[in-house]
């Protein structure tokens, strides 16, 4: 069976919003940004937000949510994707080897069905509202192998059709810019002018521990089961190269070496691993304050 952690990340977009009006700053970069949800948060508080990530279906999902200010499914364009259309040829052995392991027969054949159906959606705000929808199906089909008695029995395309129509609650607009793009964290960094850079910098050798729901995602995506989430950060910053001690804290110490343009940076850590991270910003900043809420929530701020 599958584990599932208890949520795929620990972000508090309200604390994170706090600590950027309490530094007076109205924009942020966040290089790792994962389910871009805080990036969403930020963003309804009037922050211009710019996210981005190697897995490609956390910036679709960005581009529905974070990118996306107006654009909506209307219920005909739902129905069309949840459901399988007359005429239309489908792979639904596509995802047949996830068949009697993670899902039932009918549930990846409905995988199938979807991935085609997206893929023919119009924009790139639509099609990341019906990913990021999309995903949440996943994780109900996930838990619910683990608590068959405890969810409730929902057809297929039905759950589909609601969660869709959920990710639209996620539409706002701040009348800024707001970007997300599929690029390694230099890149992203590099890419961007802001008052604020946030890291939640991956463990080491994070990928290859990576939870259920974050790569079979991707593997849907790709519209390939046997998809490896390492592919995507193979040749990266924080791939093979960071995979020793050494090599992790040379990629950190390069990350805040090259966010110098940025007048404030914020590096989410936990107690446990604050002493990893604390002498590279104060080597990289003249001043650091340590804002600790919980012993799984701690900030190290850096400003010149």
């Amino acid at each position: 069976m599958i584990e599932l952690h208890e949520r795929t990340r620990r972000i508090s977009a309200s604390r994170l919003e706090e600590l950027l009006q309490q530094y007076g700053c109205t924009s942020m970069v966040d290089p790792f940004m994962g389910v871009p949800t805080h990036l969403n948060y930020l963003k309804r508080h009037d922050i211009a937000v710019h996210g981005g990530d190697l897995v490609d279906w956390f910036v679709r999902a960005g581009e529905g949510i974070v990118v996306n200010d107006f654009t909506v499914l209307r219920d005909n364009e739902v129905a069309e994707i949840v459901e399988m259309l007359p005429g239309r040829i489908y792979s639904v052995d596509m995802f047949k080897a996830w068949e009697g392991v993670f899902f039932s027969e009918e549930q990846c054949v409905y995988l199938g069905v979807w991935h085609d159906n997206v893929r023919n959606l119009r924009s790139d705000g639509q099609t990341g509202l019906a990913i990021f929808g999309l995903w949440s199906v996943l994780c109900y089909w996930l838990q619910k192998a683990q608590q068959p008695d405890e969810m409730q029995d929902v057809p297929p395309s039905e759950l589909a059709w609601n969660y869709i129509r959920k990710s639209e609650q996620w539409v706002s607009t701040n009348l800024r810019r707001n970007t997300v793009r599929q690029a390694d964290v230099l890149s992203t960094i590099n890419a961007q002018q802001a008052d604020a850079l946030f890291i939640a910098p991956p463990a080491r050798n994070s990928f290859r521990t990576a939870d259920a729901r974050i790569w079979m995602w991707e593997a849907w995506w790709q519209g390939n089961p046997y998809y490896n989430i390492e592919h995507a950060y193979r040749d990266s910053l924080f791939g093979q190269r960071s995979a020793d001690e050494a090599g992790y804290a040379r990629a950190i110490a390069s990350v805040l070496s090259s966010a110098a343009e940025y007048p404030v940076i914020i590096l989410q850590t936990t107690e446990q691993r604050l002493r990893e991270f604390e002498p590279h910003m104060r080597n990289a900043r003249a001043r650091v304050d340590v804002v600790a809420p919980h012993a799984n929530e701690v900030y190290l701020i850096g400003t010149r």
